[in-house]
């Protein structure tokens, strides 16, 4: 798996302009584009099984049709009208009352006129303002659900996970891999998941060599040593703390994505000698910022992709680990 490779995971390099909010939104808006990709490029059986799921009968032997982004109204009648909110929570908040609202997508079809509205994080929300402002766009004499249909993202993912295991027992190639490459995608950004996995943190590396001695590091320090350890409950990356003490290792997705070892107390400024030690074996000095050396003396830098192999690295590991 990589994040370079995805078929549907939006890259770009930061904007220094851009936003927390704006940056949020053009994510929620590629995970709309995602999800209805793979709808309007699987079989057409997986949008009438989905329709299915969220319990609206069935609707086999249509033609689909997908939208993005709605600003116009629908002016046809159809059997069913709906409002659909995807989200991590099936919570609905109290928010804003906005008097123009603008669904990320719809499903259509001859009997069948879906909207939907998509929030992403644990710490986003469907408001109810904003799902009945959706109905707006729908046609004036339509007969609408009364309450929109609120399905998660874990949910979602289940039931794409059930439809691949039989697509690909069909033959159905070119589905499958469309769900495959859906189920990367969730993992890569950590969609229906109750917290971010470690999987979604190796994935930040970009280099496949530091990836994968990611996760070796990961496997030594949990299973493979000595060390009596716990989760340090990092935000950034994932952390290890010897049970009962504190964090002595750290593969962070900050500062640079590398792998930092806290060693001994910040007055013995030990992190400094051994960073000297790891550069000379490396041959590669760390750039440390100058307000580094005074604020993190105890602490060691070690770019992955520099190192050829874990033997190297392991001794030192063993030494953050005993001097904490």
């Amino acid at each position: 798996m990589s994040i370079y490779q995805n078929i549907f995971h939006y890259y770009r390099g930061q904007t220094k302009n851009s936003s927390e909010e704006t940056q949020i939104l053009q994510i929620e808006n590629n995970v709309t584009k995602a999800f209805l990709n793979v709808l309007q490029h699987s079989s057409p059986s997986l949008t009438a099984d989905f329709i299915k799921f969220l319990g609206l009968g069935s609707f086999g032997n249509q033609n689909f049709e997908y939208r993005y982004q709605v600003t116009s109204s629908f002016t046809e009648n159809t059997s069913i009208a709906a409002v659909i909110g995807i989200a991590e929570r099936k919570e609905i908040k109290k928010g804003n009352l906005k008097k123009y609202t603008i669904p990320d997508g719809a499903i259509l079809s001859k009997d069948i006129t879906l909207l939907i509205e998509n929030k992403i994080g644990f710490n986003s929300y469907l408001e109810m303002e904003q799902l009945e402002g959706h109905k707006k766009n729908f046609s004036k004499n339509q007969y609408i659900l009364k309450k929109p249909l609120i399905v998660t993202w874990e949910e979602i993912r289940n039931f794409f996970r059930k439809k691949q295991l039989e697509f690909e027992i069909q033959s159905e190639n070119i589905s499958s891999f469309l769900l495959k490459q859906f189920e990367e995608f969730c993992t890569i950004n950590c969609l229906g998941d109750r917290q971010k996995s470690k999987e979604y943190f190796f994935l930040r590396f970009e280099k496949i060599k530091a990836r994968n001695l990611a996760r070796v590091i990961d496997d030594y320090i949990w299973n493979r040593s000595n060390f009596n350890v716990e989760d340090a409950a990092t935000n950034d990356g994932i952390g290890y703390k010897k049970k009962g003490s504190i964090k002595f290792a750290t593969l962070t997705t900050a500062r640079q994505r590398c792998l930092i070892l806290h060693v001994g107390n910040k007055e013995d400024s030990r992190g400094l000698q051994m960073q000297d030690e790891i550069d000379t074996m490396l041959k590669r000095k760390f750039d440390r910022k100058e307000y580094e050396y005074k604020k993190y003396p105890h602490e060691t830098y070690i770019r992955l992709e520099w190192v050829d192999n874990f033997e190297q690295i392991k001794p030192f590991i063993n030494q953050a680990y005993y001097l904490r």
